[in-house]
């Protein structure tokens, strides 16, 4: 079984608004998101978000394998959701991949990709990389949970890629658009330009 925290909990203070929820072709920037997510293999979709109102607002999204977590604690960086949504995972998970809200091209190919290298290999990590340099998202094996959970301030588990990079399995992925967040608003105009062109996967 393989978990997914959605990390949608982060300030956006370089956007100078809540980036997440911004419209991108008809549809908030996290929905696309999650969209993938459920239409990929995945087994339990875990949100953590800061502030539940703009979900209620905008996401439509329902399904029995989604799970919205609220993290009182977000300013204190995204650890503390990165905490809060492996407590929150099913206890029998054999994995959990954690992705950004902020990366709305990611496709069900590539989620379904690292998750096929996970189970055919023994490696503790999985990750894309794209030019020879990792993205997200990241799927870590059930071993490194107690190390995920020693994670503080604004340290994601980058820095455990780098500790296990002997026992992380890398998928060299061949197109950057899947990996392209949302992180100022230059970023944005390129975003809308793509969604209106077909997204395969």
């Amino acid at each position: 079984m393989i978990s997914a925290v959605i990390l949608a909990a982060g300030r956006a203070e370089r956007m100078g608004e809540q980036k997440l929820f911004l419209p991108l072709a008809g549809k908030p920037v996290l929905q696309w998101v999650l969209e993938s997510a459920l239409a990929s293999d995945l087994d339990e979709i875990i949100c953590v978000t800061r502030d539940f109102a703009p979900v209620r607002r905008q996401i439509t999204l329902t399904d029995e394998r989604l799970f919205w977590l609220l993290n009182y604690a977000a300013d204190r960086g995204q650890s503390t959701s990165v905490i809060a949504g492996l407590w929150a995972a099913n206890q029998g998970c054999d994995g959990v991949m954690f992705m950004v809200g902020d990366q709305p091209l990611i496709s069900k190919d590539l989620i379904n990709a690292l998750i096929d290298k996970f189970d055919d290999d023994s490696a503790l990590i999985v990750a894309p990389k794209f030019n020879g340099e990792p993205r997200n998202p990241v799927l870590f094996r059930r071993q490194l949970f107690p190390e995920l959970l020693k994670l503080t301030g604004d340290r994601g588990g980058r820095a455990l890629l780098e500790k296990h990079r002997r026992k992380t399995a890398r998928i060299e992925w061949p197109e950057e658009q899947p990996f392209l967040d949302l992180d100022v608003p230059e970023d944005y105009d390129r975003l809308k330009r793509l969604a209106q062109e077909p997204v395969t996967g």
